[in-house]
């Protein structure tokens, strides 16, 4: 048997008997499989309980409360030295896990992100962070810029988790708490990063109303670093950055889906945050015809 990489993969599972049997069996073929494997039922009403089971994964249940709080109870129940985040329907290369901890152990650091595969339906179809260049050491000051960690492709050490307070299991947060644990964890120290991607990334159609709840958690998230770096000016600077570009980003799908008025009224709001090209050459675009 394969000698056992010293890391518990907590897995967040929430009506995911679609995707969960090839996520499982990712780890099960892994060059050095995991001493660990818990899936944390997250309060589902399909089948994820028994496959998980059929999988030998520990299997922890808890009513419906988010994939923080999923997270949370799979770092309280895991005992090894290393911790991995993996999204039921996500799935790793086959020696993703022994590269991980050899690169950790290396460079002696508390965690380490690489790039991910983006799967849409049944296709490959790109690198995440293919269209942009992500240094070798993700600060909190970068980070701040813009979110390139997948969650699913993040291992750990445990107590660097557990330092610097685990997942924020507040309902407002949801799909946004990774984001914040990433900024709490730079600040003490940077979070490594490598460019090979190392994760499959299902990414699913999102919705509008996806869209503006993650903007809201991103600024509940952006409101505690502005509190945190007060009488700092770089750190407010960055922050109204992040807020404007977040409300770019808001108004294209808008603008995509003909919802004009309301990408204008976002598009004003960035600007009055910080003035940019891209806010300007976006008013012009929501004021031009279909």
């Amino acid at each position: 048997m394969s000698a056992r990489a010293p890391v518990a993969v907590i897995v967040p599972a929430f009506n995911a008997a679609e995707f969960l049997s090839i996520t499982l069996q990712s780890l099960q073929q892994q060059t050095t499989p995991p001493e660990q494997v818990i899936v944390v039922d997250d309060g589902s009403a399909d089948a994820t309980v028994s496959i998980a089971e059929q999988f030998g994964a520990l299997c922890l249940r808890q009513q419906h409360a988010g994939p923080g709080a999923a997270r949370n109870r799979g770092l309280a129940a895991a005992t090894t030295e290393f911790v991995a985040f993996l999204d039921a329907d996500d799935w790793y290369v086959p020696d993703k896990l022994e590269r991980a901890v050899d690169h950790l152990r290396e460079l002696k650091a508390a965690c380490l992100a690489t790039d991910a595969w983006v799967v849409r339906g049944d296709r490959v179809e790109r690198r995440k962070n293919d269209r942009r260049i992500v240094p070798s050491a993700l600060t909190l000051e970068l980070l701040l810029r813009g979110n390139p960690i997948v969650c699913s492709s993040v291992v750990a050490r445990r107590s660097a988790v557990l330092e610097a307070g685990a997942f924020d299991e507040d309902p407002d947060l949801v799909a946004t708490e990774d984001y914040d644990l990433w900024l709490r964890m730079s600040a003490r120290e940077p979070i490594a990063y490598l460019p090979q991607p190392m994760t499959f990334y299902r990414q699913h159609a999102g919705s509008l109303s996806g869209n503006t709840r993650f903007l809201a958690g991103v600024d509940k998230i952006l409101d505690r670093v502005a509190k945190d770096h007060e009488g700092e000016a770089h750190f407010q600077m960055l922050v109204r950055r992040r807020r404007a570009d977040l409300r770019l980003d808001l108004a294209w799908d808008l603008i995509a889906q003909g919802r004009r008025p309301e990408a204008r009224q976002l598009i004003g709001e960035a600007d009055r945050l910080r003035r940019s090209w891209k806010g300007w050459r976006m008013r012009l675009r929501s004021l031009l015809p279909g």
